[in-house]
């Protein structure tokens, strides 16, 4: 339980930036199949995609309920509890998925390599917790660049309590664009590929190269 709750703040972004890994091609790689493969081609990817095996809610796009139904720990989730972590500005969502992509990379001991990150947009609207700024001095810990204990367990204890999320500034981001982390899918809408860019693991740093586009 939260001995004292953040005040609540409107947003309504319009677009808010996500950027998630690109985990299959960015090419089209199927040009040129007959069209009467295309129903095994859906089964197939029905049997060994995890966006699509996923218990969803009907109606809802995959794209907004993925991090809900996979829950993945941050800053404001942990393995139990999905967020929906978008930002304002796209050079913050970027800011932010270079850091944690290092982390990966660091952690997996991976050679430097490039790969792809998805540019997502999406429509965002609704009453947020919100500890931007000198807020979030209030509840000590929670914006420490190197941990997350304070920030889950505020985390938890705001959506326990029906929260509908949190708005922060980033730490990644040199400008601290303000960012959210929602704890439901009801408040995004509209969630829709908008490009891809290019990240280079160096073997100490990740660093974006371009973006990708179709070859014409």
């Amino acid at each position: 339980m939260v001995a004292k709750l953040p005040r609540k703040s409107l947003a309504a972004w319009n677009p808010a930036y996500r950027i998630v890994a690109a985990r299959y091609p960015a090419v089209d790689i199927w040009a040129g199949v007959p069209s009467e493969l295309w129903a095994r081609l859906d089964l197939i990817e029905a049997m060994t995609n995890p966006r699509l095996q996923a218990p969803l809610e009907p109606g809802r796009p995959s794209l907004i309920q993925w991090p809900f139904s996979n829950p993945r720990p941050g800053r404001f989730s942990t393995e139990a509890l999905g967020a929906f972590y978008a930002a304002l500005h796209e050079r913050t969502a970027i800011a932010e998925t270079v850091h944690y992509q290092a982390i990966r990379c660091r952690e997996d001991r991976l050679e430097p390599h490039a790969f792809d990150m998805r540019v997502l947009t999406a429509e965002l609207s609704g009453r947020f917790h919100d500890v931007r700024g000198r807020r979030a001095l209030a509840f000590p810990g929670i914006m420490a660049p190197e941990s997350h204990a304070a920030s889950r367990a505020l985390a938890e204890g705001l959506a326990h309590l029906g929260s509908q999320g949190v708005l922060f500034d980033s730490v990644r981001d040199p400008a601290h664009g303000p960012c959210v982390a929602a704890f439901t899918p009801e408040v995004v809408e509209n969630c829709r590929h908008c490009r891809y860019l290019t990240y280079q693991w160096t073997g100490s740093a990740v660093e974006v190269l371009y973006e990708k586009k179709p070859y014409l």
